[in-house]
């Protein structure tokens, strides 16, 4: 047994440590899809912005430049005409251009900004998106729709948030849905930079997105490896407890066999003793010569006999019984005449105890459907055990009372009683009540089961209150008509 339990703490240990793994493995392919979407969104994005800008940009460049250079070169051609005029080497003006077509930066952004063209470039390039706000060079709704469907490219469906921060960890753009999760976005979201290769400013901003039911997703998208682990467990479990239990069931009742056997060898030994002893008595000459003796002892061999007939029979009935062999010779039955009659017939046991039954018979329609035999059986065990299992005088009342479809049938003791754990057991077969110190009550233990089984094969119920020290009260409840068993 002992290891039977260390191997299913065992197995529950490997299958704790498998599903952990696995769900280690989930959360990793998770993230590098979700970091493989992320990375799809940013490039979308940049190549989208390039393709804008390149359309913008075509049909506006050429000329825009075209034009800003015939404007320089007309600024040079007044200044050289005035520098003639003041006797102005000519030279110097070609070299302005030169400078502006081939000198430095320094040199070419002087030029440029005294020209004004410096202006007009940096408003191209705001106009081309390139030093534009990240509020402005992207839609939050397109945004929205464009992780969604990145998300699901890579088999991801769950619920997610997002926002774009700054390079100071401010959200720059963000839905109203996910300001409650500003901080989960910053310290457990998924991050990727925005427009990385684009950006010619310093300004950075980075993407974000966080999955507030993430570990709720995974363990969802498990749920078949989980329920059938699960199932395996239960099924191990239930077996080996059902094993544990059978093993159990079979100790106990191999105990009860062994105690049977011997119950009944002493109870069988005791009466063949005392035949044989009678016997060897009768062949004595001298007891033949007295009648008296003689049938006193022919009178211990047919009480001994009889005694051993109601054991045998007591046993086979059992067995009949339990086969489902019996079968009920139904006709109407007076209650009331069964328990004066069986009173009747273990008057002599009660008076050897000095002790007394009383009745109660209060029903007014004793009369039931059942059989004879049977029944007078079970009311004969009832007081018999009642007899047996009381440690001073027995004092018996027996009562009964009509009830709805039927009679109720109650046997009071003032014996040693049962406990609660014992009365669920009292009518198991083979099962005998403990009985401390008194080692004289005799029986196999199949008195109550066989009262069980012929009360509820009459349809009847058949009930124990009991307390210690204190007696027990046995109804019994037979219903006035009989239904034969299907």
């Amino acid at each position: 047994m002992l290891v039977g339990i260390v191997a299913i703490i065992g197995l529950i240990a490997i299958q704790s440590y498998w599903v952990s793994n696995t769900y280690t493995l989930r959360e990793q392919d998770f993230s590098e899809a979700v970091s493989k979407a992320l990375s799809d969104v940013s490039v979308w994005l940049e190549e989208e912005e390039i393709k804008e800008r390149h359309d913008q940009n075509f049909s506006y460049s050429s000329s825009f430049w075209q034009a800003k250079k015939d404007s320089l070169h007309m600024q040079v051609e007044r200044g050289s005409k005035a520098a003639s005029s003041q006797s102005l080497p000519k030279g110097d003006n070609l070299e302005n251009v030169n400078a502006v077509e081939g000198g430095g930066l320094e040199e070419q952004q002087e030029i440029l900004s005294q020209s004004g063209i410096l202006d007009d470039i940096m408003d191209g390039l705001y106009d081309l998106n390139i030093c534009q706000a990240i509020t402005e060079r992207v839609d939050t709704l397109q945004l929205d729709s464009l992780i969604g469907i990145k998300l699901k490219e890579q088999g991801i469906k769950a619920e997610y948030v997002f926002g774009v921060y700054n390079r100071f960890r401010k959200p720059e753009i963000m839905l109203p849905k996910a300001e409650e999760f500003n901080v989960n976005i910053l310290t457990q979201g998924y991050k990727i930079q925005l427009f990385a290769t684009n950006d010619l400013t310093s300004d950075v901003n980075y993407l974000r997105v966080y999955f507030p039911h993430q570990r709720g997703y995974l363990i969802k998208s498990m749920w078949v490896m989980l329920a059938t682990s699960a199932v395996l467990l239960i099924i191990i479990m239930v077996l080996f407890s059902y094993a544990i239990n059978t093993i159990y069931r079979q100790k106990k009742l191999s105990n009860i066999k062994n105690d049977f056997i011997n119950n009944m060898t002493h109870e069988l030994k005791t009466p063949i003793s005392t035949i044989s002893l009678a016997c060897e008595a009768l062949h004595d000459p001298d007891m033949r010569k007295s009648d008296s003796a003689m049938n006193s002892y022919l009178g211990m061999i047919r009480d001994e006999n009889k005694r051993l007939g109601v054991l045998v029979e007591s046993v086979l009935r059992t067995s009949v019984f339990e086969q489902g062999e019996m079968k009920l010779q139904v006709q109407p039955v007076n209650i009331h005449n069964v328990i004066e009659q069986v009173i009747s017939n273990i008057d002599i046991q009660i008076k050897k105890k000095k002790g007394d039954i009383a009745t109660h018979l209060d029903a007014s329609e004793p009369v039931v459907q059942g059989d004879l035999l049977h029944i007078t059986n079970v009311v004969y065990n009832l007081i018999d055990n009642a007899i047996k299992y009381s440690e001073t005088e027995p004092h018996i009342d027996i009562y009964t009372r009509d009830e709805m479809a039927g009679i109720a049938i109650a046997f009071k003791d003032n014996g040693i009683g049962i406990s609660k754990e014992n009365q669920r057991k009292v009518f198991d077969k083979l099962y005998r009540v403990p009985t401390g110190n008194i080692h004289n009550v005799r029986g196999f233990g199949l008195g109550l089961s066989y009262v069980h089984g012929i009360v509820t094969k009459h349809g009847g119920t058949v009930e124990v209150e009991s307390e210690l020290k204190k007696g027990s009260i046995f109804t019994i409840h037979l219903p006035y008509k009989y239904e034969k068993e299907n």
